[in-house]
């Protein structure tokens, strides 16, 4: 998907970036959350924070981060104003690619009728609609 081009990129893309962001946030949450959600609602085990081993890697890997976050908070702060500040950018392009312009140069037109109408009577409006869309130019 990521590879295409022209209209079928513009067409395709948002689709193929909205899976992969959709999944790579599922996995996330799956792996962050949900084990904590699991003990948090599991009064009947005492857990403890060195009990596991993956548990153990992610306070040592996340305590650095945790450190330098609390210890820089403004330069923090303003790291989080300045990727707001960048998604305006995107923001403003959302929806003006997502449907390209489609020049097929046809027109298709579905007639509906209420399902009581008569036949006599749908045939009349069909001969008129056809009427109608006779007079528009085709390309």
């Amino acid at each position: 998907m990521f590879s295409l081009t022209a209209q079928e990129g513009r067409l395709f893309k948002p689709l193929a970036f909205t899976k992969t962001f959709s999944m790579f946030f599922a996995a996330f949450l799956g792996v962050t959350l949900v084990p904590v959600l699991m003990v948090a609602f599991d009064p009947r085990q005492d857990h403890t924070r060195d009990q596991n081993p993956v548990n153990r890697f992610l306070i040592w890997a996340y305590q650095p981060l945790r450190n330098f976050v609390l210890r820089y908070r403004l330069f923090t702060l303003a790291c989080a104003a300045l990727v707001l500040a960048l998604t305006i950018f995107p923001f403003k392009k959302l929806g003006s690619e997502f449907m390209p312009p489609l020049n097929e140069g046809t027109l298709l037109y579905m007639p509906t009728a209420i399902p009581g109408m008569s036949i006599a009577e749908a045939a009349k409006i069909l001969q008129i609609q056809d009427r109608q869309l006779k007079k528009i130019p085709e390309p």
